[in-house]
């Protein structure tokens, strides 16, 4: 017993560490980046600049979003650790919610060849709307982090079968070793793009793609995209409505219907 409490000890210790070092990075770099916007804003000097104002005020925000990107994949994989991640499922159309995102994200993505192709009669999805615009979310990030503006972002639905809606981003970045796709979900993996020394990024947010994709009933899974760098395909389940009945199918004047 001993042993097994002096283990775990070593453990939490060891995840600690590791939270610690994925994402000291990651907060303070947009924290220096919003001290600096912020300081410039006070300059007496910017009196009367309003578009200098207007940029620096710009910087702020974006960097606050990024931070509370960061802190929301934090909670979510503590909750996803934790077992207490409740998926509240609800039938929508992918592609209004795929629009959805894209417009929020807009200002991220812009300088990439962005292209959404969506099946036609591609049917509802069982989702948990905050779970999969977190999903989203995170995927594109990933994508716009590490392909080079003027590279393609791709976003493609498609039904593969009666029962499973496939949504895919890619890029045409640097992709990811052959060796090393595996790895790309596990929490804190820092896995380096090709060409790449080292891994970007606290390594949380494909894991809490992981997770909350599970919580809804789906599967992720890595690849190399078609366009050179990564594809992510995510399987969801498609939205089960009952079937109206055929007309001779309905009851008559006077037909005894069976009750459950």
């Amino acid at each position: 017993q001993e042993a097994t409490s002096a283990e775990i000890a070593r453990r939490s210790e060891v995840a600690k560490t590791a939270l610690l070092d994925s994402v000291s990075h990651d907060l303070r770099t947009p924290l220096a980046t919003i001290r600096a916007a912020a300081g410039s804003l006070m300059d007496p000097a910017l009196d009367g600049k309003s578009a200098v104002r207007h940029e620096r005020a710009a910087v702020i925000d974006r960097e606050a979003e990024r931070l509370n990107r960061l802190v929301s994949n934090l909670l979510d994989m503590s909750r996803i650790e934790a077992g207490d991640l409740r998926a509240r499922m609800e039938a929508f159309p992918l592609e209004d919610l795929v629009e959805t995102t894209l417009d929020r994200m807009a200002e991220l993505l812009d300088g990439h060849a962005l292209t959404v192709t969506m099946a036609v009669d591609l049917p509802p999805v069982e989702v948990d709307p905050v779970f999969i615009d977190q999903v989203l979310t995170n995927l594109l990030e990933n994508a716009a982090r590490h392909a080079p503006r003027a590279t393609p972002i791709r976003v493609r639905a498609v039904a593969i079968t009666r029962e499973t809606v496939r949504l895919t981003i890619e890029d045409g970045g640097p992709g990811v070793p052959p060796e090393s796709l595996g790895l790309l979900f596990e929490k804190f993996s820092r896995v380096p793009r090709a060409g790449d020394r080292a891994g970007h990024g606290s390594g949380i947010g494909l894991a809490v793609v992981r997770g909350l994709v599970e919580a809804m009933g789906g599967h992720v899974e890595a690849r190399a995209s078609e366009l050179g760098g990564l594809a992510v395909d995510v399987d969801l389940r498609a939205a089960a409505f009952p079937r109206e009945p055929a007309p001779d199918a309905m009851p008559g004047p006077g037909t005894a219907v069976p009750c459950s």
